[in-house]
């Protein structure tokens, strides 16, 4: 048979029986009689801030993916005889995973291999959640014998300690968790691949390509002020709610409420979409561009007045996507079940499903100034982390300004705070950048000799 794993209660029983028939413990510490659920749920029970869990035991049918597709083990070559996955999901990192290997020479290349899991977490989340990134920055691989245990926690020490405390001749006594195994939803079905270098995603071929890469500097001091009232920090408005009125609801329900079949044959084109606006007639349009088309008509009349400069369209346009809507959760979710709206990667998801991520956001804020007539780009590059990003660049008196939508969403918007809990206050951070800050500051890298230098 391809695969070895071996889902243990057999096994297991004789291993624990001639474990005890031995004199259990006394074989320098490496054998013990809790199985890898029991350890986990002492460690979880140790831990004062951990957030809730899932869990997936061999039995669960997303066990053998998350093993071999998030972990990468090849269980052709490395045989596991009991494991268990405790997992929070969503935008929360927290992790626990005791694998309990048939041969101990294995510990090592299992250890590389969650550690490079861990760090590719960690990469994915950088820049977007730092706090989170920062937990997986400081997970510990632990190692005991035949057991090795992912430790993903705010507190990985303390979980290395009652880890390592289960082989001891004082185990701690047992605890138990009330975390629920995770399921598939009744007629769903997925599949499982590296889904963690996020960023790595290709971008839907139907979105044309209108820039190249940029740059961008702070606006000088002769530029006009925005609208906005400013409150004296750097970069900070307040946001007057009263002059960007809400849509109607019907126009609200996020995308992920929809099935996501919906227009399955339907794709965002954006020259249809400025064909219709420059003719005035959406009445060729798909029901997705048509949806894009109105949603835009919408903003656009909401929130741009006569007579305001470049500067304001483009801070207006901004707030508004801020005000709208959230980095995509599921994009970042390592739940077996996680469901990344399918077009967080154009002005569909963002318009309409409230939801994106930087190549959503990017062409989003691109469609809006090319409807408002500001000359812009998109361009794409790569954040501090290695992970592909995209950022616009806008044109105003006579000289060039970059704009990281993402990054601006994502510091009002933190990740996991829900599209209905929207920011006092915004704050434009990425607005108007200079190349060098860019370059130095943010981390942000591209092609410098195809685009234009903003100075």
């Amino acid at each position: 048979m391809k695969y070895k794993i071996v889902f243990a209660s057999l096994l297991l029983s004789v291993v624990l029986v001639f474990l005890a028939a031995c004199g259990g413990r006394q074989s320098a510490g490496i054998y013990t009689s809790y199985t890898p659920r029991q350890i986990a749920e002492n460690i979880i029970a140790q831990q004062t801030n951990i957030a809730p869990m899932n869990y997936l035991a061999p039995d669960s049918e997303f066990f053998l993916g998350y093993i071999t597709g998030r972990y990468q083990i090849d269980i052709g070559e490395i045989e596991i005889i009991d494991g268990i996955i405790f997992y929070a999901g969503g935008v929360i990192v927290d992790e626990i995973a005791v694998l309990f290997l048939a041969d101990k020479a294995d510990t090592a290349a299992v250890s590389d291999l969650l550690r490079a899991y861990a760090d590719r977490r960690r990469i994915a989340f950088s820049g977007y959640a730092p706090i989170q990134a920062g937990i997986l920055a400081n997970a510990i691989v632990s190692v005991n014998g035949y057991h090795v245990a992912l430790l993903v926690s705010e507190d990985p020490r303390g979980a290395e300690e009652t880890f390592l405390a289960s082989f001891s001749d004082t185990p701690p006594d047992m605890h138990y968790s009330n975390a629920p195994q995770q399921v598939a939803p009744q007629g769903e079905n997925y599949y499982y691949e590296d889904a963690d270098t996020v960023e790595e995603i290709a971008f839907n071929d139907e979105i044309e390509d209108v820039g190249y890469s940029a740059n961008e500097s702070i606006l000088p001091e002769a530029t006009p002020a925005p609208n906005e009232t400013e409150t004296g920090t750097d970069g900070q408005y307040s946001y007057d709610e009263d002059s960007h009125p809400e849509e109607p609801a019907a126009e609200s329900t996020p995308l992920q409420d929809e099935p996501l079949t919906a227009y399955e044959n339907d794709v965002y084109n954006r020259r249809a979409v400025m064909q219709a606006w420059s003719t005035n007639d959406p009445s060729e349009l798909s029901p997705m561009n048509r949806r894009v088309f109105d949603k835009c008509a919408y903003v656009i009349d909401s929130v741009i007045t006569d007579g305001m400069s470049g500067f304001d369209k483009q801070l207006a346009i901004l707030n508004w996507i801020i005000m709208w809507s959230v980095y995509d959760p599921e994009f970042l979710s390592n739940a077996p079940t996680a469901r990344p709206n399918p077009n967080n990667d154009n002005p569909y998801g963002v318009l309409i499903g409230q939801v994106g991520n930087c190549f959503g956001f990017t062409y989003t804020f691109q469609l809006f100034m090319d409807l408002l007539g500001i000359e812009s780009m998109v361009v794409h590059g790569y954040d501090f982390t290695g992970g592909r990003h995209a950022w616009n660049l806008v044109y105003l008196y006579g000289s060039w300004y970059a704009v990281d939508v993402t990054l601006d969403v994502t510091y009002n918007n933190p990740l996991g705070v829900d599209v209905s809990h929207r920011p006092e206050t915004i704050t434009n951070r990425y607005l108007n950048l200079t190349s060098e800050y860019l370059w130095t500051v943010l981390g942000h890298y591209w092609d410098w000799w195809s685009v234009p230098i903003a100075e």
